[in-house]
Parts: C-alpha cells; structure tokens; sequence
C-alpha cells in the first residue's frame, strides 16, 4: 500500500483552526492535541476514581454473546488494574455505517497502540456505540452504486415509530432480502460470496441495530482486542446511577454554564453546534424504547409533548431506582464517558470536536477535565481501477476533491459538440416566433380574434424543438458515454454526493472488492496523527 497526505479537505472553518491553529482554541479547550498534552493528561488526572470491576464486569457481560478474543480478554484485566483508555464511537449504521466508523476505529486502536509504547502504561481501544440514539433515519441505510450511480437503499422500516437503536429490532425476513438485495448490486468478485455467508452469520442472533453493529464491528477488530460497549446497555446504565444522580442535582448550574459557553462559542464566529436552550435538562427519559427530551419548567422536568413532569425528587428516585430509564444528550454523554471510563484521549470527527468546544465549563462543573480530543483519522482509498483511471487523465486525488474531473468532462463534450446544432435550432426558433408574432399582428388588423390559439400553437411547435434538441444531446452524450462515465467514475469513487468519500461509502464497496484483509491492512499502515488527509492505494 502506497499512502500519501494532503491538507484536510472540505474542512469548515472551525476544523480548520482547530487542527492548524489549536492554541487560539485555549478557551474552549483544557488540552492542545499534541504528545505534550498527553503526557501532560496522564500526569495530571486521578484516573483511581473509577468503578473499574464494575465496568470490567459490564464490558465482558456485554461482549461475551459476540466472542472475546485473547486479546479483548488481556485489555479487560488491563483495565480492571491501571489502564487508561482511547476512546471513540459512533452510530450504530446498517453495515458498519460510513466508512469513517471504520477509520474511527481504527484511530482507537493506532493511537492506543502508540501511547502505550511512549507513555509505558497499557493503553485500551474502546468504541462505544451509541445505541441509545433514536434517529433511526441516519443509520437505516447504505449507499450502493446502481446504474453507474449512487442511490440510497435505506431498510423498509416494519415501523415508525422512533425507538433507540438498541431497542428497534429487525424483522428477520425484511432484513435479509434487504441484503441479498444489497449484494445482488455489488459486482460478483472473489470475496463476493464469503462477505454474504460473514454478514448473514453476524445477523443470525443480533436482530436490532445496536447489535447487529457490534457483531460486525467486533468481527472486524476482535484481534486487536477493541472493547465494544453499547451507551444504552442497560448493566452499564446501573453502573451509571450515581452520574446520573449528579446530573439531575447540577442540571440548573449545567444548562446555565453550556448556555454561556455555546455564546462565547458564536460570539468567536464558529456558530453554535449545540443549540442549546437556557430550560435544558440535558437527559432524556425512555419508555418503551422511546426517548423523550426534558427541559425544566416551572421547577419540574418535562417534556409537555408526551405530558411527562417530574419533580426533582421523583427523578432523582429514576436515577436511583431506574437508571435505564434515563439517557443522555449529546452534553451529558461526554460528561458520562468521563466519569465512567478512565480516558486519556477521545477522538473525534469535526461535528464531536465542535460541540466539545462549549463544554469546557460542564466539564469544570463536576470537577474534571476534558481529556485530549484527538482528531480521528481521515482515509480516502483507491483502488487500482481509480488508480488507472487517475493516471490515463495525469489527475492527483485533490484534483478530484476541487472538481476538476467534472470541469475536463464538460470540456471534452464541447469539444466533440457541433455548434451549427443548437446555433441552427435557436435559429429556427426565433424565426418561427417571428412568423406567429407576424400572424398574430395580421389576425387583429383582420379584427380575427384568435390570439390565445395562436399563442398555444406556437408554444407547441417551440415543445417540440426543444424535445428534437434534447433527443439530439441525448444521442451525442449517448456516443461520447464511455468516456464520460471515466470522468463520472472518478467523482462517484472520490467525492460521492460532493463530500469525501468516507462519508458515504460503506466498507461493503470496499470488502467486496479487496477482501475482509482490508481491515488488517489498514490497520499496519504507520499513520500519523497530524491532522492531514490519508489516501491509500491499494
């Protein structure tokens, strides 16, 4: 594998500040994202605090039903004794969901591994899975190419209503004709029928999204001994009650600070990630698989769509009693990862670096500090095709990134384009409009009243230029089409919907083609954390 590097591409302009210029950051940060910072985070934190056999225990009893490999099991009594943590998620995507749930991954395990080499501590990969989301929108689907193009197959819901993905279950058949209809899309390969017989394995016995993830992300990673725990695990959320009681106790003081930082935030120009609200609570209340959002009011917590109230005491009895019933929002859910896992670093993609930002003071709040928020790794790979195809028209990769292949395709059809066509058939337009305009003119001196015939008689003849133009620019594209779809493919393989290709593509393109050894083979690249965009041929 070849790898080069390049600016980060299509970065807003926070991202950009925050991985070129993070000292101007101080504010909204405790720690810069350097070696520095890390040692810096390993010497100043009071990693003992932590309920450490009871998230060992919490852990195994959640992995156990997926396999824990050897290397799961060593990390587990790890963090049972003085590890510290690396730690990422994501959703819980059909197929792993994006590839830069992969990429993630792989940056828990890459930056894990190094810190345990530097700082001499073990150092555990985790990856939480956010299963206690409930927009099921964004992780019902996946994007395959279909008749050259990308077309989203999202999962025919059995139902609509919006359960969290650990509670909102599959039906068995739906979900794998849904497969096989997925497979049936990819190209027939050597890997092809394998990648199936894997995939309907893993779903046998984990029938809802939450689980489903894991399996295959376990599959994936279980040799490097990746930790898995799913947010809305009900033993975790048990392990969790004392946190919760805090933060129904603190939840005044908590939407006072984050409302104030999410200003300071805006008022620096990088917009308000969070949108917070002065009445937030900050938890959700689950019944039934359902989250419902609390704000405070009137010295209660409710949420008047769903008619739910609760005094401060009546919560905090939930929080004791009923811990699973409680869940957090994207402002507690870090606060929680803190106080639950012992983490040296986080790493996050740009949205999660941006919302941390106006966390700083929630973070003060109950005594801690944010851990290092290291920017995940971001991958583009090309396969040898697209290598092929970079090569016949002499492109790099960012060339495709600032749309070159789409302005050389437009060039080349004007060039092969017969101007004498559309110039002839504007010519036969104008003239016939002058010919009706003339008729018109005739028809009232006449004193015959029948403009509006004229008029729809003419709007009809100028129909059907315009269909004999666009039947001509078909047959034209039509016979310039092989070269055109070589400029096409390598948009579609390198900025799919106009965006990285992390962002859209599955890792079932990618396996499909190369192979389950993929995974392994990214994971042996020497990545830097640097804040640069990898691209990996293969």
């Amino acid at each position: 594998m070849r790898v080069e590097q390049y600016t980060q591409p299509f970065a807003s302009s926070f991202y950009k500040k925050y991985l070129e210029d993070i000292s101007s950051l101080s504010s909204f940060y405790h720690y810069e994202w350097n070696q520095n910072a890390l040692n810096n985070r390993l010497q100043e934190t009071d990693f003992s605090k932590h309920k450490r056999n009871e998230l060992v225990e919490v852990i195994t009893s959640y992995m156990s039903p997926f396999g824990l490999s050897e290397k799961s099991k060593l990390h587990l009594e790890e963090l049972k004794d003085n590890g510290i943590v690396v730690i990422g998620g994501q959703q819980a995507g059909l197929m792993s969901g994006p590839m830069y749930s992969i990429h993630k991954a792989i940056s828990v395990i890459v930056l894990a591994k190094q810190q345990r080499e530097i700082l001499g501590v073990p150092v555990i990969p985790v990856f939480w899975i956010a299963g206690e989301d409930h927009d099921i929108d964004e992780v019902n689907h996946v994007y395959i190419e279909r008749g050259r193009k990308l077309q989203k197959m999202t999962y025919p819901e059995a139902s609509r209503i919006k359960k969290i993905a650990s509670k909102s279950p599959f039906d068995k058949k739906m979900i794998t004709a849904y497969l096989e209809e997925l497979f049936k899309s990819l190209p027939e390969t050597l890997h092809t029928k394998k990648l199936f017989q894997k995939v309907i394995a893993l779903l046998e016995n984990n029938l809802n999204y939450s689980d489903f993830f894991a399996a295959l992300m376990n599959d994936f990673f279980q040799q490097e001994g990746l930790l898995l725990i799913d947010a809305a695990y009900e033993p975790l959320r048990k392990l969790e009650s004392e946190y919760f009681q805090k933060m129904v106790k603190y939840s005044s003081q908590l939407a006072e600070v984050v409302f104030e930082n999410e200003a300071a935030f805006e008022k620096a120009g990088y917009g308000t990630p969070i949108q917070t609200k002065e009445n937030a609570a900050h938890l959700f209340y689950v019944e039934d698989g359902e989250r419902f959002l609390l704000e405070r009011k009137d010295g209660k917590f409710v949420n008047e769509g769903k008619g739910i109230a609760f005094s401060e005491v009546e919560l905090m009895n939930i929080a004791i009693n009923e811990p699973e019933r409680l869940s957090n929002n994207v402002v507690t859910r870090p606060l929680m990862q803190e106080m639950v896992f012992p983490v040296l670093s986080f790493i996050g993609g740009p949205g999660e670096i941006a919302y941390w930002g106006t966390l700083r003071s929630a973070f003060e709040l109950f005594e801690m500090r944010m851990p290092v928020i290291m920017p995940r790794l971001s991958i583009t790979i090309v396969n040898s095709k697209t290598q092929n195809l970079l090569e016949k028209f002499s492109f790099r990769v960012p060339d495709i990134w600032e749309g070159m292949a789409e302005k050389a395709k437009l060039q080349y059809i004007d060039e092969h384009r017969n101007e004498k066509i559309p110039t002839l058939l504007a010519s036969i337009k104008e003239d016939l409009t002058a010919k009706y305009k003339e008729l018109e003119t005739i028809l009232q001196e006449e004193n015959i009243k029948l403009a509006p015939l004229v008029n729809k008689n003419l709007d009809y003849h100028e129909k059907q230029i315009t269909f004999l133009n666009n039947a001509i620019e078909d047959t034209f594209l039509g016979k310039l089409d092989a070269s055109i779809n070589r400029y096409d493919r390598l948009t579609m393989e390198l900025t799919p919907n106009g965006g990285l290709q992390e962002r859209t593509f599955s890792p079932l393109q990618l396996l499909n083609e190369a192979g389950t050894e993929l995974i392994q083979d990214l994971l042996e690249i020497q990545y830097e954390f640097n804040g640069q965009h990898h691209i990996v041929f293969i």
